[in-house]
């Protein structure tokens, strides 16, 4: 569907469909971007940057991004906002416009992709993958044991994992860019595998030090 704009803000960050994220707001012209948004309730689109700074200057995102919920606005005693948000649905930028004090774009939200599914035993790989990579982070943060939830759909499963923060920017953008299932179950799968070796470290060094306790000086 062609013909909708979007207000932008512009991140070295990925945001995926059903994300939370907290954003502290500082500059002026993302402070005019909130307050129109939550007058009228509308959402706004978060890309990652391409070239150029996060802070006071122009730059450029990659052509696809995730529209952005404000859940939670808090005033900050210094002059900037708090914001809570949920991604939810993606979006492609068709032409960026800098007439106002943020950028703002047209754009079109993409459907899926007429790829082949993914198979079966893929996507219960990943599922497996994702369900053990979340319970070595809650042990190594020292969290009770619960339920991981994991979805079942590929789609919602792949946005999951690119949710997890793993690997560089530019690696989860390759997974939110990607149209059909398939292709981004596939990609959100090879993240997992670079990154489970050393979230396994990191959780084991993070055990360690719980275990040896609180140093004395």
């Amino acid at each position: 569907m062609a013909g909708d704009t979007l207000r932008l803000f512009l991140l070295h960050s990925v945001l995926f469909p059903g994300q939370t994220m907290q954003l502290v707001v500082f500059e002026p012209r993302y402070h005019q971007l909130v307050r129109e948004c939550l007058d009228s309730g509308d959402v706004f689109g978060v890309a990652l940057i391409r070239e150029g700074p996060e802070v006071g200057g122009m730059a450029v995102p990659y052509s696809v991004g995730t529209t952005a919920r404000i859940r939670r606005a808090t005033p900050l005693p210094d002059g900037r906002s708090a914001l809570e948000v949920v991604g939810e649905r993606r979006f492609r930028i068709i032409e960026t416009h800098h007439d106002r004090p943020y950028a703002w774009a047209d754009i079109e939200y993409p459907g899926h992709g007429t790829g082949a599914p993914p198979l079966g035993i893929a996507l219960e790989q990943t599922r497996e993958a994702y369900r053990e990579l979340v319970r070595v982070r809650q042990a190594g943060a020292g969290e009770y044991e619960r339920e991981i939830a994991v979805p079942e759909d590929p789609t919602a499963l792949a946005d999951a994992v690119g949710a997890l923060q793993l690997g560089s920017a530019g690696q989860r953008q390759r997974i939110l860019e990607a149209d059909d299932a398939a292709t981004r179950l596939e990609r959100a799968w090879e993240l997992l595998q670079r990154s489970a070796s050393g979230v396994r470290r990191q959780s084991a060094r993070a055990i360690a030090d719980r275990m040896r306790g609180p140093r004395l000086n």
